[in-house]
């Protein structure tokens, strides 16, 4: 430190006189020297003030800190020294952040169209349930019948019922299970709530609403045998009461469609003409009415409304009926 500083004070003087000698009487050889003497003094201290990482040369760095300081005007060599040294001591972080650009992407046109028969349609997944030699694979297709509606994974269930892997069998069990349970407990909300009403027409509601669990698990296919015929009685009795404060439209299609489920064709016959009477849509009517009249025997009505009901979308049930009645 103290050869810093006496090289320092040195260099001091020596910028002084040649300063000095400039403002008097200039002696152009004198100045030169005594401001080469000063460039060496700071290039001492300048090097000495450089961070260690940087002293990777003695001879060119020492020679390019002499040709700045001796190139530069008297108060210039100050200059050199304290610019050097701080931007070496203290230099700019960098913290090797790359950024990535992305420009922002383009809205579609226009919506992405569903295909109406996916990959994973119904079909697809009794096929894989039928077909597919690995268990994973069958026991995913039971996976994803519990995101489908009811009506459409019941009937995949019940085909996983018969699975030879015990795994497939209890999945699609407990699946099952718990949508019977299910509708179960909202048969037995409903109970408990007709119990403690007496004021229309929230009782009639409550009634039809109890009449459409019983008829839901009997159409899920969740009601077999007697327990069936003891639900569809349950809902036709309920429907026939609610009926009597609320007689709409629909709740004689609702009718119909029960006692055809019961196999009684003349009052499902008479429910439906009377849905029909009352103003109900005939697109609503008429293929339940082509179903009574098929179980009637009396296949010229059949064909008759089925030629009366607007065709209907390629590949429906509905259609195959009409395509073939209509042949």
């Amino acid at each position: 430190m103290i050869k810093i500083i006496v090289a320092a004070f040195i260099g001091c003087l020596c910028e002084y006189f040649a300063f000095a000698h400039i403002l008097d009487a200039p002696n152009w050889l004198l100045i030169v020297l005594l401001h080469g003497i000063a460039s060496l003094c700071f290039t001492f201290v300048s090097h000495a003030f450089i961070p260690n990482k940087y002293k990777t040369t003695l001879k060119s760095g020492s020679a390019l800190l002499f040709l700045l300081l001796f190139t530069l005007p008297v108060f210039g060599i100050l200059g050199v020294v304290f610019a050097i040294t701080f931007a070496l001591s203290k230099p700019l972080k960098n913290n090797n952040i790359d950024i990535v650009e992305h420009k922002v992407p383009a809205l579609p046109f226009e919506a992405r169209s569903v295909s109406a028969t996916p990959i994973y349609s119904m079909g697809g997944l009794k096929a894989i349930l039928k077909h597919a030699s690995e268990p994973n694979k069958r026991l995913s297709a039971v996976m994803a019948a519990r995101h489908m509606s009811d009506a459409q994974a019941i009937p995949i269930l019940k085909l996983a019922l018969k699975d030879l892997e015990d795994d497939i069998r209890l999945l699609a069990y407990s699946t099952l299970d718990g949508k019977e349970t299910k509708l179960n407990e909202k048969i037995s909300q409903c109970q408990h709530a007709i119990a403690n009403t007496t004021h229309q027409p929230s009782l009639s509601n409550l009634q039809r609403q109890q009449a459409e669990l019983y008829w839901e698990l009997s159409y899920l296919g969740l009601a077999q045998g007697a327990l069936k015929k003891y639900v569809l009685e349950k809902a036709e009795t309920l429907t026939l009461t609610s009926m009597k404060f609320d007689p709409k439209p629909a709740s004689y299609v609702f009718l119909g469609r029960i006692q055809l489920a019961l196999g009684k064709l003349n009052e499902a016959q008479h429910s439906l003409t009377l849905a029909s009477q009352l103003g109900m849509a005939r697109r609503h009517v008429l293929p339940y009415k082509a179903e009574v009249a098929f179980g009637l025997h009396n296949y010229t009505d059949c064909q008759r409304y089925l030629e009366e009901l607007a065709l209907q979308p390629k590949g429906s049930e509905l259609r195959h009926l009409q395509e073939y009645w209509h042949e």
